[in-house]
């Protein structure tokens, strides 16, 4: 874990996670409510977010700013440098953005920071969680199709919990959840989950399959704690006409489809169960539960009743 969103000994967040958590509020979801100036790439001027008023109290300075997009273990920031381009008395310009990779934009920005110490100088976005519906998917995502079979992942899944996956079940598949899309993550396999769960059967033990090592690692787009593992067939729901996209932090992303096919409707959109290829529950070993569109175990009521973990939105708050 990154030292930027570091907690210390089961007390209050530190400095540094506070000041992430209020970038990535602001500019995931409160941005316009809030009268910053943002574009339809989700860029805001530095000088413009350090003046925010939950940044200002806190006296949140550039160089943590720069920290934040540095150790953030997810990548959830990026940073952009163009001084001569940049005002904070007009609109954000994120067009100016080189032609060179985000990741490498970033890099340069951090470069930057290293002599250039004036905030108005950089652009910040979120890369990827908004609920901001004037940031544009086309404008900040790279979008997966079948016409380029070697830029699809192999492996597009969410994670979830007990007592959410019969509510999933119950909708007819994944919805956004107050966010602009549903989240997946590329790791990991459902072969190596899979494997994890029959050692641990094998064995005879109890509790999470994959061990502590592999529950520290960082997967983008899912919490590491999820409970339900849904694989998704990428290539059926994209030939169903299912969007799917990758940020530039990795992230596959999903507004979903209406299932009644027409545009600009009032149905809400979702990921429908058919393009769900394996669902798997791998915090108990009970391994897979839905499978080619039939149910093949249905969870304990004891592992539903319980809740979502700690720091998880319930469904029907924010996401599933």
């Amino acid at each position: 874990m990154a030292r930027g969103d570091r907690r210390g000994g089961g007390g209050p967040p530190s400095r540094e996670v506070t000041v992430s958590k209020a970038l990535s509020y602001l500019l995931r979801h409160a941005a316009e409510r809030e009268g910053l100036k943002i574009d339809s790439q989700g860029y805001a001027n530095v000088a413009d977010v350090l003046a925010w008023r939950k940044l200002k109290s806190l006296k949140v300075t550039f160089p943590e700013i720069v920290s934040a997009v540095e150790t953030s273990d997810k990548k959830r920031f990026a940073l952009l440098y163009a001084p001569e381009a940049i005002s904070t008395s007009t609109e954000p310009q994120a067009e100016i953005e080189a032609e060179a990779s985000q990741e490498t934009a970033t890099a340069q920005a951090l470069t930057a920071s290293a002599t250039d110490l004036t905030a108005s100088n950089y652009l910040i976005r979120a890369t990827q969680g908004h609920s901001i519906k004037s940031v544009e998917a086309e404008a900040l995502l790279e979008r997966l199709t079948l016409e380029q079979p070697d830029k699809l992942p192999e492996t597009v899944v969410h994670g979830t919990f007990h007592s959410t996956w019969p509510l999933i079940l119950e909708s007819g598949g994944l919805r956004c959840m107050g966010r602009n899309h549903a989240h997946f993550a590329t790791g990991p396999s459902l072969s190596s989950v899979v494997e994890g769960i029959d050692k641990l059967n094998s064995s005879g033990l109890t509790g999470d399959p994959q061990g502590k090592e592999s529950a520290a690692k960082v997967i983008s787009g899912m919490r590491g704690d999820a409970q339900v593992l849904i694989y998704i067939d990428l290539r059926r729901a994209l030939e169903a006409g299912c969007p799917f996209w990758r940020s530039e932090n990795g992230v596959i992303l999903s507004e979903g489809m209406s299932l009644s096919g027409k545009e600009g409707g009032k149905e809400p959109k979702l990921i429908p169960v058919e393009f769900f290829d394996v669902v798997v529950e791998r915090k108990k070993g009970l391994g897979k539960i839905w499978e080619a569109g039939e149910a093949l175990q249905t969870l304990p009521d004891e592992l539903m009743s319980r809740g979502n973990p700690k720091g998880t939105r319930g469904p029907g708050k924010k996401r599933r």
